[in-house]
């Protein structure tokens, strides 16, 4: 088998892989199907042209070259609306058509039949290269924000190196005639180097995009642990980590917190009387409330059904008190339209503070528990904070 025959070869089988994965990863792996689709035709168009290029060269000078050329600028194209369906960019498809179509017609219809084959390998280079540049623009800062700067730096870096060998094919393909033959003296050598440089660069490609798509999933899927699928909240297992982690604080070094179990009154009357979909309405409506009305420090939980737990760092007594108030307000002016009439809502809360390390976390919910019976069984719509938990007596 000759050079040839093993790059060709070496072309189909990397891009069969990365064809097929992307296919994978739109089909099987939950990824964007327009940006996955787009990732597809990118390695396929870019595998084709990258084939092109082991092929003998054709009797129209330089056509082999325009052909690949032109491949490129498609694979380009179609990697940056990949690219811009995924970081969700504003798409710019009219550019696209322009710049594809018409580089293909210049060069297939007007360059070669009049011998500007030259002229045409200048403008498929400058093509190219704004292309890559344009890219490189607009999703340096998604990237960076979603991901790290390490992966945006990264995808920069390989987009300079595409545009470096594409300039450097290009150069030498609309060069002299005698540089090019210098280069290759017949071996293979040139061919062997393009297409090499060219397939690594695509892997490292396929590669950093893999990355930045199996890093989104491992972030969904560590949201989906951490929060409510239905409201979006964190949920009680979150909720649990972080009041444990308030009381090693509080045993450690004394920092009280609070604690509000809030809980939607007669909720399941809403439940039978119009259906499981208007009670989601109205835990939906109930979440986003208490998130807006949180501060930012204090975080808001699912803890069950229609109970909801509200972590209070560093507030004690009269800030708790004033804060479960002012959330049972926010809840009572929401009016949830359903069919033919408009839901009101409102809960009851209990709330506990620690501020008395040796106090196991399970008393304090305990408490905040019972404070939350106790509003309800005094007529619901209120707040009740419980008694404070005795300190111990310090032993001399």
């Amino acid at each position: 088998m000759d050079t040839r025959h093993q790059l060709l070869a070496f072309v189909v089988l990397t891009h069969f892989l990365t064809t097929g994965m992307w296919w994978a990863a739109g089909s099987w792996m939950g990824l964007s199907r327009r940006a996955a689709r787009q990732w597809l035709i990118s390695s396929l168009v870019t595998g084709i042209g990258l084939v092109v290029l082991t092929l003998p060269p054709l009797p129209v000078a330089l056509l082999r070259e325009l052909i690949a050329g032109n491949l490129f600028v498609i694979g380009a194209v179609t990697l940056r609306r990949g690219l811009q369906s995924f970081l969700k960019l504003p798409h710019t498809d009219t550019s696209h058509w322009v710049l594809g179509g018409g580089l293909a017609a210049f060069t297939l219809l007007l360059c070669v039949p009049l011998g500007w084959q030259y002229a045409a390998g200048i403008v498929s280079c400058l093509t190219f290269t704004a292309i890559q540049v344009r890219l490189m623009q607009e999703s340096f800062l998604p990237i960076k924000n979603e991901f790290n700067a390490a992966t945006s730096w990264v995808n920069v870096a390989l987009r300079v190196v595409s545009i470096a060998i594409f300039l450097v094919v290009g150069v030498l393909s609309i060069g002299p005639e005698h540089l090019r033959t210098s280069l290759d003296e017949g071996s293979g050598v040139y061919d062997f180097t393009v297409v090499f440089s060219s397939v690594a660069l695509s892997i490292l490609s396929a590669f950093v995009m893999g990355y930045i798509v199996v890093m989104r999933l491992v972030r969904r899927l560590e949201h989906l642990s951490h929060h409510d699928a239905l409201t979006g909240l964190l949920n009680r297992r979150a909720i649990e980590y972080l009041l444990d982690r308030e009381d090693q604080r509080l045993q450690r070094f004394g920092d009280p917190y609070s604690v509000i179990l809030a809980d939607i009154d007669h909720f399941k009357r809403i439940n039978d009387r119009l259906g499981h979909a208007a009670g989601d309405a109205v835990l939906c409506a109930v979440a986003r409330t208490l998130q807006s009305k949180a501060r930012e420090v204090d975080r808001v939980a699912r803890y069950g059904g229609e109970e909801f737990c509200i972590l209070l760092p560093h507030t004690l007594h009269e800030g708790a008190q004033q804060a479960a108030e002012r959330l049972r307000e926010a809840i009572h002016l929401i009016n949830v339209p359903w069919n033919d009439e408009v839901i009101t809502v409102t809960i009851s809360a209990g709330v506990a503070c620690a501020n008395a390390p040796g106090e196991p976390l399970r008393a304090l919910m305990s408490r905040s528990d019972e404070a939350l019976y106790q509003a309800k069984a005094e007529g619901r719509n209120r707040v009740v904070m419980s008694a404070d938990r005795p300190r111990r007596p310090k032993t001399a």
